[in-house]
């Protein structure tokens, strides 16, 4: 019994301890091929960006907040947009949950998802 529980206990961590990610393409879907994360360039806004570019995919993030720090997201999707083949994000929107949730969270296990949003492009320079 003593060990179902531990089991149990383990596998909700490590799946609580994830970020998960999806996207929506743009224009023409596998249109470049992949990149490594690490050359991943990342722009705060689209003004910071020089020269052209084509938008590949909006890239969607969400973790539980106590382990989805902004840096494990920006990698996360990061990771995610070098698979579409994308060298670049833009940043977008970063949202904490609010504290009702992180209660919530905390008490029953139900909530405290934190989300993010970037633009994966592909620099043609």
């Amino acid at each position: 019994m003593r060990r179902n529980f531990v089991m149990g206990a383990t596998v909700w961590l490590l799946l609580a301890g994830c970020i998960s990610t999806n996207s929506v393409q743009l224009g023409t879907p596998t249109q470049y091929p992949p990149v490594k994360p690490e050359e991943v360039q990342v722009f705060l806004k689209e003004a910071d960006v020089q020269g052209d570019f084509d938008k590949v995919a909006i890239v969607n993030a969400e973790g539980n907040y106590t382990y989805a720090n902004d840096e494990r997201m920006i990698k996360a999707m990061k990771k995610k947009a070098a698979k579409l083949g994308a060298n670049a994000i833009i940043l977008g929107e970063f949202k904490d949950p609010s504290t009702v949730e992180k209660i919530a969270d905390a008490v029953i296990g139900v909530g405290g998802e934190k989300k993010a949003r970037v633009l994966a492009i592909r620099l043609k320079s």
